[in-house]
């Protein structure tokens, strides 16, 4: 149970300090931003790291940095395992946090691997079933090296041109 008061913006030392739903900017090579979520903090019998967690990329691009208002309604594009230096590396610190119900965002089903011999299916990070050949339709939940928020926000909202995409708000 977490008994400090969070200050933002917080520069997280272990993912002890990341509570879902807190966000963070993705700093893009136009010079706008994308927005970083944290999903999930694993249970610690489903992590890896003390430092790991489920983040997201919301389907949100503006020229300012993401705040509490901007990012409501947004939804997730991509979700990862990530390490707290996706979030200290790219936008440096979390900026605030919005309860994830009220943008109906909720860790995704995923399968383990891309064969289903041997593999599990997750909800988030929380094994709950051995994966089927039915499967195949579920993303598979990777381990995202500390740019990969950035490279996928990048890849959605900014043309090769370096110009604006018309997704920008």
């Amino acid at each position: 149970m977490r008994t400090r008061a969070l200050v933002y913006p917080l520069v997280p030392k272990s993912a002890g300090w990341l509570v879902p739903g807190q966000f963070w900017a993705l700093p893009l090579s136009d010079g706008s931003f994308g927005c970083g979520r944290v999903v999930e903090i694993p249970a610690p019998e489903h992590r890896f790291s003390r430092m790991e967690f489920l983040a997201g990329v919301l389907d949100w691009h503006s020229r300012a940095e993401p705040t509490t208002e901007s990012i409501a309604g947004a939804p997730c594009i991509a979700q990862g395992r990530a390490h707290i230096r996706a979030i200290t590396r790219t936008g440096g610190s979390v900026l605030g946090h919005r309860e994830l119900a009220a943008d109906h965002i909720a860790p995704w089903l995923f399968r383990g691997a891309h064969h289903h011999r041997n593999s599990g299916v997750m909800h988030g990070c929380a094994p709950i079933r051995e994966q089927r050949r039915s499967d195949e339709h579920l993303p598979v939940l990777s381990t995202w090296g500390y740019n990969v928020p950035v490279v996928i926000a990048e890849a959605r909202f900014v043309t090769r041109t370096g110009r604006w995409s018309n997704t920008c708000m």
